[in-house]
């Protein structure tokens, strides 16, 4: 499938997405913090669902 809202002409600033390998190898994953935010995100979901 062709993108037909592709502009070739625009510039792309190099830099702005430009990920080097080492910042994604020595990151460390904070899954305390991911389980807490997805328990409150259905938290939330389920209470707003039965006041509703």
């Amino acid at each position: 499938m062709e993108n037909t809202d592709y502009n070739p002409d625009l510039p792309l600033d190099q830099e702005l997405y430009t990920i080097e390998w080492s910042d994604i190898e020595n990151t460390e994953i904070d899954y305390e913090n991911y389980l807490n935010d997805i328990e409150n995100f259905f938290r939330e979901d389920f209470e707003h669902d039965i006041f509703e």
